[in-house]
């Protein structure tokens, strides 16, 4: 929704029951929001938060607080007499307090609030609860009792109609042959027109490096299937053969015909790399007892070494049978390493001998107007420090676990200690144990501080934070950070795994920092070659690169720590520092955000020398939203992100496909003609692609997986398989051959790997997309992305369920039209999409 549009009303339902902290008293406390458009088009969006109050409740004694969380800037709209203000505490932590001349006649209570974008759901405030002043430690939160999505009435017939004219593309091709049903791709496949039938009388055979990986077949045999296949040491045995032969790392062979399987590898590696090919075979073709598994002759090696899913566990915590999950589904597609993003401005996950405050203030978000006991609310995770969203952590013991079982999947997981920005789960809980220990023992209070007590520097982040950046002239901040890695390292080493690379942030650090600090002052007089609190960001790194050397540790981090701020015509901006190439940092490369001038920061600094790791926002951010849908959840501040997008990423030429901007509008593609291009020494520093999963707005189970399946999919194929032919096709030949290759992926997607999903991991929740739609003379034509997929509708009723009329040729009654995608093996559905045909 733009703010150029005319009047919209929406009721949109969130309707949400509250209760208390005590449980005495009644239920009573509701809301709902409407959205309203603008009619000036000059102003920013307006919606009304309709509070229901009971009769418990007398928010005329103007003594009360309404907490929430929003990172929008909402305001109090000025047009409208409410007598309310609206007060940013911290981060996305706001509240609305009445005026004096506030008063409420009955028991609901209108709040306009205007904001800056309102493009999704997702920009809506969350975590709504009630604090009165003289309770500060009681709060009446509201729940959410699921959206009710079927309420909103916006019509969507353009963006259904751009849906149906992508879907046209996607012809459906002649059944696929067998060389195409692997996901991600191999680098060659054919067929032999053999084939060989695996019963219980099969047997396992392996040369002696790979007998952990003839076990580890054995028990996915026995998990997945009814199949009791035994290992042997005896090579004359037939079955499944896993045998030494001198391939590169992660490299693997696959053989099935008439006599048997056999897996050739010269590593570890890519013997799990070739069993999990066999594995999806065998899971495909099992059934009731049995398995025929074609013949295929396969030779694969990865694309890129360097395969990264980043996962954000800080923001909204992530349960370690939840995280396990992950790592299986990573491997299942041949993704080898986690960028653990554990820290945060939001929370800290792990435990770290030594520093319980990281955890037990740290590891916990809830009301707390003494700001004492933890973090505050954040994200919509409520008043409650028990809940599960904003509260939680790995122990010692969990991520030992979690640590050997992605080492027994050959991913490697590098841990992000997020310095000096975003670390304000570390800062307050370093001060936490100041102040416990502050009148007992000053040592140990300033041991590990992480921020200078006397600052009063003024800065805010784009999360909204104001204290969130370690300080760097106090030698408590380097104790902290040698402590932490040194902990780490010695889980990883009761893991049976080696700390090799840590990741140490380094991102969104804004102006402003450090610059009132007495600490930061005293260093700038020590070092004259310092002359403002800026050029601390080499000395910080530089003290932070020393500690990892020493324990032989390679420094992983944002594009940042390979820049620093500088003046530009009194305007301050992060430059390239090409001196630091020397220092080996690996840099992931997210910011390529159209119209920022960073379009092409990638390639410059690889051009440079430096090691590149490619984490484009603009198309490997898993969580932005898959459409700019007002109904679609996720973040957008880098456009939006589907398979498709994920699918047509050209590492050494993004720009190829770089053609949507962040507000989904088409690119004038000659804006980027003067853009660096990738040298061929460059390209040598690319050293792999990475996608990231923040999860500021997977507030659930349901919704991270949404975010995650099916794009984690297209990521494992373009960062494990050959570069396609499509990518270096001529501009004559290059959308034909394009389209082809996303309709077979897209084909294989659908009719093979989710319907996977459905008969081993039904509690994976996948999104599944949207139907394209378009009126033609009055005529309803509808389309969606797969054949594997259907479309079920009403005319003026309610929400499509299975039962539904199914779509089979235009449709032409008038009507406000709901319809729903189905999958028809399965029967999992899309979200609603409405069109109007008048």
């Amino acid at each position: 929704m733009k703010a150029n549009t005319s009047v919209i009303l929406l009721i949109f339902g969130f309707f949400l029951s509250a209760c208390i902290t005590d449980k005495q008293s009644q239920r009573g406390l509701t809301y709902h929001i409407d959205i309203r458009g603008d009619v000036s088009g000059q102003l920013a969006p307006v919606y009304d938060v309709n509070l229901h109050i009971s009769p418990s409740h007398d928010l005329n004694q103007k003594n009360w607080r309404l907490y929430f969380n929003s990172y929008k800037n909402p305001q109090i709209d000025s047009k409208e007499a409410c007598k309310l203000s609206v007060v940013h505490v911290n981060g996305d932590l706001n509240y609305i307090t009445p005026t004096a001349d506030f008063y409420m006649k009955d028991d609901r209570l209108v709040i306009p609030i205007r904001q800056a974008r309102l493009q999704n759901i997702s920009d809506f405030p969350t975590g709504f609860y009630l604090v009165y002043n003289n309770q500060p430690n009681q709060y009446y939160p509201f729940t959410n009792e699921n959206p009710q999505y079927e309420h909103l009435t916006l019509p969507e017939n353009m963006l259904a109609e751009e849906i149906y004219e992508r879907n046209q593309r996607l012809i459906p091709k002649s059944p696929l042959n067998l060389e195409s049903q692997l996901l991600p791709s191999p680098k060659a496949v054919k067929s032999n027109s053999q084939s060989y039938t695996l019963t219980n009388a099969s047997l396992i055979v392996a040369d002696n490096p790979f007998t952990g990986q003839a076990a580890y077949l054995t028990d996915e045999l026995k998990k997945y299937t009814q199949l009791n296949i035994r290992t042997v040491n005896d090579p004359t045995q037939g079955g499944i053969k896993l045998k030494y032969w001198n391939l590169e790392e992660e490299a693997y062979q696959l053989r099935i015909g008439s006599g048997g399987i056999e897996i050739s590898a010269g590593t570890a590696s890519g013997m799990f790399y070739g069993i999990q090919t066999l594995k999806r075979l065998i899971l495909d073709h099992y059934s009731d007892g049995k398995c025929i598994l074609p013949g295929l002759e396969v030779d694969d090696r990865p694309r890129f070494h360097h395969r990264s899913l980043m996962l954000d566990v800080a923001r909204n915590f992530v349960p370690k049978d939840k995280l396990l999950q992950v790592l299986d589904r990573m491997a299942a597609y041949k993704i080898n390493i986690l960028h653990f993003h554990f820290n945060d401005d939001e929370g800290w996950r792990v435990a770290i001998p030594g520093l319980p405050e990281l955890t037990s203030f740290g590891g916990y978000r809830g009301h707390n107007p003494e700001l004492d006991g933890y973090l505050p609310p954040s994200h919509g995770s409520g008043p409650d420090s028990a809940s599960i969203r904003g509260s939680g952590f790995y122990s010692r013991k969990d991520f030992i676990d979690i640590l050997a079982y992605a080492k027994d999947r050959f991913i490697t997981v590098i841990p992000e200690l997020e310095t000096p920005g975003h670390a304000r789960a570390a800062i307050k809980s370093m001060e936490h144990r100041y102040h416990t220990y502050a009148h007992s023992d000053i040592n140990k209070a300033t041991e590990y501080l992480l921020s200078d007590l006397q600052d009063s520097s003024e800065y805010r982040t784009v999360q909204g934070w104001n204290d969130d950046a370690i300080n760097p002239a106090i030698e408590s901040t380097y104790r902290f950070i040698e402590k932490v890695i040194t902990e780490l390292a010695l889980m990883y080493q009761d893991a049976g795994s080696e700390l090799k690379m840590v990741h140490m942030g380094g991102d969104e650090v804004p102006a402003g920092v450090w610059e009132q600090s007495t600490a930061v002052q005293r260093l700038l007089r020590e070092k004259p070659s310092f002359k403002t609190a800026d050029d601390l960001w080499e000395y910080f790194y530089s003290r932070v690169g020393g500690i990892l050397a020493k324990k032989d540790i390679r420094m992983h981090g944002w594009e940042e720590i390979g820049m620093k701020r500088v003046d530009v015509n009194g305007r301050k901006k992060m430059e390239i520092v090409p001196q630091l190439r020397s220092n080996g940092y690996l840099l992931d490369v997210w910011n390529n955000v159209y119209g920022t001038g960073a379009e092409d920061l990638a390639y410059r600094l690889a051009n440079q020398g430096f090691d590149v790791v490619l984490s484009n926002v603009t198309h490997l951010y898993l969580d932005l939203a898959s459409t700019r849908s007002f109904y679609e959840p996720g973040m957008y501040w880098g456009g939006y992100v589907n398979p498709e997008k994920i699918f047509s990423v050209i590492p050494e030429n993004y720009y190829r496909t770089f053609l949507r901007d962040d507000l989904d509008r088409p690119i004038d593609t000659a804006t980027l003609r003067d853009k660096v291009r990738l040298t061929p020494e460059g390209q040598q520093h690319i050293q792999g692609l990475q996608c990231a999963l923040w999860s500021e707005t997977l507030i659930n189970g349901e919704n991270f997986d949404y975010m995650l399946f099916p794009k984690l999919i297209a990521f494992a194929e373009r960062a494990w398989a050959p570069q396609p032919a499509w990518a270096t096709a001529s501009n004559e030949t290059f959308d034909a051959q394009y389209a082809d290759a996303w309709g077979r992926f897209n084909s294989v997607l659908w009719n093979q790997d989710l319907p996977r999903f459905d008969r081993y991991w039904k509690n994976i929740q996948y999104r599944i997309p949207t139907p394209g739609v378009k009126i033609v003379d009055g005529r309803v034509l509808v389309n969606t992305e797969s054949e594997a997929l259907t479309v079920r509708y009403t005319v003026n009723g309610g929400t499509p369920s299975i039962t539904d009329a199914e779509v089979q040729g235009p449709l032409k009654e008038k009507g406000l039209y709901r319809l729903k995608v189905f999958h028809r093996k399965t029967g999992r559905s899309s979200r609603m999409m409405v069109v109007n045909n008048r």
